[in-house]
């Protein structure tokens, strides 16, 4: 059980972050994949490089505090994974609404027995 409870209005704007998260943020770094010499240039950057490395230290980071806090139904492992899949902006909300209760409020998904 969490200890974090979210209003219809909080959980349906974490719901469009990790929207954004996904499809806006996740497809502009897959189109950039997708550019050829992107991934190469990306790599030997030295400010991108420090911003990929503050990213998998947030991600740690991040990983170790939700489950700490005990703020979400899923794992540990799941934030890892899906902020690899999706980034930190789809990760982190996802992680925290999945299985909440109150999906006739706004969840999609609702971990009811």
């Amino acid at each position: 059980m969490t200890n974090a409870d979210y209003s219809p209005r909080e959980r349906l704007w974490l719901w469009l972050v990790a929207g954004v998260g996904l499809v806006g943020i996740n497809g502009a770094f897959l189109v950039g994949l997708a550019t050829p010499g992107t991934l190469t240039a990306a790599l030997g950057n030295p400010i991108a490089a420090a911003f990929m490395a503050e990213a998998l230290i947030l991600v740690a980071l991040m990983a170790y505090l939700l489950a700490r806090w005990n703020v979400a139904r899923l794992r540990w492992p799941w934030l890892v994974v899906l902020s690899l899949f999706g980034g930190l902006a789809f990760a982190i909300p996802f992680v925290i609404l999945w299985g909440r209760p109150g999906a006739a409020s706004g969840d999609p998904v609702s971990n009811t027995p």
